[in-house]
């Protein structure tokens, strides 16, 4: 199948596809061989044809290269305080550029009421996608949402009844990273807006021990890549325009780091954060 789509999806010439699997880590088979009951010799096959179908729809290097078989939430320091913290009555979670939900869908493994989880992602094939994956269509009854962060209020009802309703725990990995530092600041606006006073974004993204702009995957484009000092700088802007107070704690490490990337060089770091609105 990867052979059918050569010409139509360059981007695979650009290091953002890569061979199929012959193994996937053990997270994700535990999660579709117990929640989805996928038989454990189909579990590979699953994956690669997902993957094939992902980015057929969405040619990134998030489908291509199979970040989306790494359970980022369930990897983070803080995922046994944040499961428990989502057993609370009426607790609310929400995935910022939830792809397929597949962090979301181990929380529910892990014991979470589905029904206070969210989903959100611009695209809304993935989201369908999902169901496809995880083979629960009809038993899943967590709320997606197809939005556009950068819009916010704009977008109306979809965007206000986030706001209205308040998250307890927002993850959010491998999406400020995307943007120049102008836009990060202005999609962190919106999502401050969305979180509960004492409530936590946690993630992780791409950083530099070296703070400025890189080339991004879009040709002749830039984003900005934080360490902790820069990063905590963003959050208390975005605190004084929202009228919100944030404590930022975060580190830097090489997990993930790939030096042979187009859009990484030998500064590259992983960003590993968890932003607290403490007002």
């Amino acid at each position: 199948m990867a052979a059918t789509n050569e010409t139509s999806f360059p981007e695979r010439n650009r290091g953002w596809y890569q061979d199929d699997l012959t193994e996937v880590n053990e997270p994700i088979r535990k999660l579709l061989e117990n929640y989805s009951k996928i038989p454990s010799p189909e579990v590979v096959k699953h994956v690669n044809t997902m993957r094939e179908r992902g980015f057929a729809s969405n040619p990134y290097p998030c489908i291509g290269l199979y970040r989306f078989a790494n359970l980022t939430l369930l990897t983070h320091p803080l995922y046994d305080t944040i499961v428990e913290r989502l057993k609370a009555t009426n607790a609310t979670y929400l995935d910022v550029g939830c792809c397929f939900g597949q962090d979301l869908r181990q929380l529910v493994q892990d014991g979470i009421p589905s029904e206070r989880l969210i989903g959100l992602d611009v695209a809304g094939n993935l989201i369908e996608l999902g169901y496809e994956f995880f083979l629960d269509r009809e038993t899943l009854r967590s709320r997606f949402v197809i939005a556009d962060v950068l819009k916010g209020t704009a977008q109306g009802q979809v965007w206000t009844e986030l706001e209205e309703r308040g998250i307890d725990v927002m993850h959010c990995s491998a999406f400020l990273h995307l943007f120049t530092l102008d836009v990060q600041i202005e999609a962190a606006k919106h999502l401050a807006k969305l979180v509960k006073k004492g409530g936590v974004i946690v993630g992780r993204q791409s950083g530099s021990v070296k703070p400025g702009d890189m080339p991004a995957i879009m040709e002749q484009s830039f984003s900005y890549r934080h360490d902790v000092d820069t990063f905590d700088s963003m959050w208390q802007k975005v605190g004084e325009a929202t009228r919100t107070r944030w404590k930022v704690e975060g580190a830097l490490d090489m997990v993930g780091v790939n030096h042979n990337s187009p859009i990484e060089d030998e500064n590259s770091r992983r960003l590993l954060f968890a932003v607290t609105r403490i007002e």
